[in-house]
C-alpha cells in the first residue's frame, strides 16, 4: 500500500512539473508557488531542511500535501520525490515576473503627445514592486511559519514616466472606447516586466522545535519579506484587465 501511494506521489509530482514554465525567460504571474520556485532557482531557499521543503511542498502542490503529510512515513519518501523532482525541472523555474498595476490616465497632452498619468498614481521614482504576500493559509488552513511572506522585487535605478506615448487619433479612438465601457476614471493595465538578477540565500535563526525559527534574508530588516535584486526589461500599457489590447510598449 505505502509503495502505491508512493508510486501516485511521484506521479502526481512528474505531472505537475508539466505546468511549470517551460521557458525561464517568460514573464510569469507573480504567485507564491512560482515566486517559491524562483528562490530555488537562485540557492536563496535550502529544500534540504524538512520543514522548508514541507511548507514548500504545502505552497506549491497543496493537493499532494494534503494527500499525504498526515502520513509520516509516506510524506517522508514524497519529500524525497519533491528533492528529485526539482533537480530535474530546476532549469525551467522561472527568473521572470509580469507584475500588473493599476493606473489612471489625466489629460492628454498635445505637445508631447502622450496620455499623462493621474497625479493619483505617478509613476515617478518607482524601484520597489510588492509582487506578492500571502495574507491567507496557502493550503488546509495552515499558515506559513518558517518561510518569509512578502516577496518585493528591487530595482538599482528607479524609473520616472509622464504617461504613455500615443498619437491624437489613438488617444481619441481610446478614450471613446473606454466612454462607452463606462471607463470614466480612464483606467489601464501596466504590466512590468522583470527579471531577477539575484536572490541572497534565506538564513535560518531560532528553534523549529519551539515553532520559533524563521527564515530571512540579513540584509533586510523585516523577517517576513523577500527582497530580490531585479532588472526591469520593458513595460507593456494595456486598455483591458484581460491585457489583450496594447497600447503601447516601454523598452528599458
Amino acid at each position: 500500500m505505502i509503495r502505491q501511494s508512493i508510486a501516485i506521489a511521484l506521479l502526481a509530482l512528474c505531472l505537475g512539473s508539466l505546468s511549470w514554465p517551460a521557458c525561464a525567460d517568460d514573464y510569469v504571474p507573480p504567485t507564491g508557488p512560482n515566486l517559491l520556485r524562483a528562490l530555488v532557482r537562485f540557492k536563496a531557499l535550502d529544500l534540504s531542511v524538512d520543514p522548508l521543503i514541507d511548507e514548500y511542498a504545502e505552497v506549491t502542490d497543496c493537493d499532494l500535501f494534503k494527500a499525504y503529510y498526515s502520513d509520516d512515513f509516506k510524506w517522508n519518501a514524497v519529500r524525497t520525490a519533491i528533492r528529485q523532482s526539482v533537480r530535474q525541472n530546476i532549469a525551467g523555474f522561472p527568473t521572470s515576473f509580469g507584475y500588473v498595476a493599476e493606473l489612471n490616465l489625466d489629460r492628454y497632452d498635445f505637445k508631447q503627445k502622450t496620455y499623462l498619468f493621474s497625479r493619483d498614481n505617478p509613476v515617478t521614482n518607482v524601484n520597489v514592486f510588492r509582487l506578492f504576500e500571502f495574507t491567507e493559509p496557502p493550503c488546509q488552513g495552515r499558515e506559513i511559519k518558517f518561510l518569509p511572506k512578502a516577496y518585493r522585487a528591487v530595482l538599482d535605478t528607479p524609473i520616472t514616466m509622464a504617461g504613455v506615448p500615443i498619437t491624437q487619433k489613438d488617444g481619441e479612438a481610446m478614450l471613446q472606447r473606454m466612454e462607452a465601457d463606462g471607463n470614466t476614471a480612464r483606467r489601464i493595465y501596466a504590466r512590468f516586466n522583470l527579471t531577477i538578477t539575484y536572490i541572497e540565500p534565506l538564513r535560518g535563526a531560532g528553534d523549529f522545535n519551539n515553532m520559533n525559527e524563521r527564515y530571512t534574508q540579513f540584509r533586510v530588516n523585516d523577517i517576513s519579506s523577500v527582497h530580490m535584486d531585479a532588472r526591469l526589461d520593458s513595460i507593456d500599457f494595456f486598455e483591458d484587465k484581460a491585457l489583450t489590447r496594447l497600447i503601447y510598449e516601454a523598452k528599458m
